[in-house]
């Protein structure tokens, strides 16, 4: 679905401006994203490629800095001996066992793309295929809802996709400012994963602190700024302008919901809870609150319309023509 909707994205304002089909729009969405992806690849793709091998092949080093340096802590020592093992030591060697579903991963991956292009190119067929679900007296609020639901998603990912963007260009210079090696690598790595809520900014600045303790307690201090820096920029100023836009989720409905998710479904659910989390959030305002409470209360991706009175009223103000008499 997220696929189906970023596509749909791009392919709305082609098919509404352009005499080209719905279903060429789309294909041509796609094709616009591959070569988007494409240029990105070829413009960049080397420098980012050389800066991601120096900094895999220096993250074990970093790792072994950055252990001898707690182990000279107090209690460092216990520490590092966690579970038999150095504590980092631990976390980097696992990283080997998960490089091998590399190829697994891009088969789902591939999957899921193109499950995503299917759903785009006709998506009221696979929504009616689910509204026909329902008994018939539902049927027209499930469509509202699935249509409202479109929308909000939408108009998350787009936010998202702006919040990632920001978020990459400002760790990269942050740390390219500090003297830190592989910037582009390290923003391309807290970009992409700012996409997960919460959990991805702590996971974005593992690689720059692990990097970092080549250089000392110096360099990591400066590090550890600049993505406080970065975060504190995006979590208080461009996210809350970009979610005003689109959905703004409540903090701890987003933290909750990714230990649900977590729990639920693992990396996966931890990867897509905040999406999920839109969903819910959606239809629980939609289906419960107003639909079945009867609360005014109002939903993340309902089209605006005019309130009764406003139309009302307008139309009571327009001039009426006098009557014309039988004969006239």
């Amino acid at each position: 679905m997220i696929v189906a909707v970023l596509l749909r994205t791009i392919a709305d304002p082609i098919a509404e401006r352009t005499p080209v089909p719905d279903g060429a729009a789309v294909v041509i969405a796609a094709l616009t994203v591959v070569a988007l992806l494409s240029a990105a690849v070829w413009l960049f793709g080397s420098v980012i490629a050389s800066q991601t091998r120096e900094l895999v092949s220096s993250l074990p080093s970093s790792a072994a800095e950055l252990q001898s340096m707690v182990a000279s802590w107090p209690f460092g020592e216990q520490i590092t001996r966690l579970d038999g093992s150095g504590l980092v030591g631990g976390i980097v060697g696992r990283v080997g066992g998960y490089a091998l579903t590399t190829l697994g991963v891009i088969t789902s991956l591939v999957l899921l793309v193109v499950a995503g292009v299917f759903l785009a190119a006709s998506p009221r067929t696979y929504r009616d295929g689910v509204v026909v679900l329902f008994p018939p007296a539902r049927r027209t609020t499930v469509r509202e809802a699935a249509d409202t639901t479109g929308r909000a998603l939408k108009a998350w990912l787009t936010g998202q996709l702006v919040d990632m963007v920001v978020v990459g260009v400002l760790t990269g210079v942050g740390v390219a400012l500090i003297g830190l090696p592989s910037p582009l690598a390290l923003g391309l790595i807290a970009g992409l994963l700012a996409f997960v809520a919460i959990v991805g900014a702590i996971a974005g600045a593992i690689p720059g602190l692990l990097l970092a303790a080549q250089g000392g307690w110096e360099l990591m201090g400066w590090t550890l700024l600049v993505y406080v820096i970065v975060q504190q920029v995006e979590g208080n100023l461009i996210y809350p302008f970009i979610q005003k836009r689109a959905v703004e989720l409540p903090p701890v409905l987003t933290m909750f919901g990714i230990l649900a998710f977590g729990a639920l479904f693992g990396f996966a659910g931890v990867l897509v809870a905040a999406p999920l989390l839109v969903v819910l959030f959606v239809n629980v305002r939609l289906l419960y609150l107003r639909k079945t409470l009867g609360e005014d209360i109002s939903v993340p991706g309902e089209v605006a319309t005019p309130p009764v009175r406003a139309v009302r009223a307008a139309s009571s103000s327009r001039p009426r023509r006098p009557r014309r008499s039988p004969e006239e």
